[in-house]
């Protein structure tokens, strides 16, 4: 019976574990491709020991889901913000979160656009896209945290993002949506520092 040799198994181990990472860097590479969404302004500031937030997004759908808006698939829209304590030897700890989550629907018997904010159950009817999009852009005096969350001696950092929540997709998009850069539409995290 012939004897497999330590010799003869490692180089297609290698060439294998080689084609696994470039397949893995593929695939991570066409995630963070495209950002179709950009931060024109953040304004963080205090007012009666609470942290408020002004910000002004532009979100921009891209082609395909565009046409999966107009084809009735409603398309949420988070905001995701949150308050993150630096610490030297471990990870940075996350404070407080906030998700200010926004579903985007179209109406094809009215032509209009509905945006739902999911948080409050508010609901809202634009007659065009561009409108109901500004709607979902402008966070406006959104409360953040309470000042008690801030501790003397520690570092504080906030950050912001805007981003299509890929999961809230209907099953039979969301495999070709999660390796897509055509449906990536996400900002990269806004940061700055809190003072207390």
């Amino acid at each position: 019976m012939p004897v497999l040799k330590k010799d003869n198994i490692m180089p297609n181990y290698i060439i294998l574990k080689k084609i696994n990472l470039l397949m893995m860097f593929l695939c991570l590479s066409s995630i963070t491709l495209a950002k179709t969404v950009d931060i024109k302004s953040t304004h963080a500031y205090l007012e009666n020991n609470t942290y408020y937030i002004d910000t002004v997004f532009d979100f921009k759908l891209t082609s395909e889901a565009h046409e999966a808006l107009m084809h009735g698939i409603a398309l949420e829209i988070h905001t995701h913000f949150q308050l993150r304590q630096e610490r030297k030897w471990f990870w940075d700890k996350t404070v407080s979160e906030k998700v200010i989550k926004f579903k985007l629907e179209h109406m094809p018997l009215t032509n209009n656009f509905i945006t739902i904010n999911i948080n409050t159950g508010l609901r809202n009817s634009y007659s065009d896209l561009d409108t109901a999009l500004k709607y979902i852009n402008t966070i406006s005096r959104i409360k953040l945290f309470e000042q008690g969350l801030l501790h003397e001696g520690n570092n504080y950092f906030a950050r912001i993002k805007m981003f299509l929540d890929i999961a809230s997709l209907p099953p039979p998009l969301r495999p070709q949506a999660y390796f897509s850069s055509k449906w990536d539409m996400s900002s990269e995290w806004f940061e700055w520092e809190v003072l207390q």
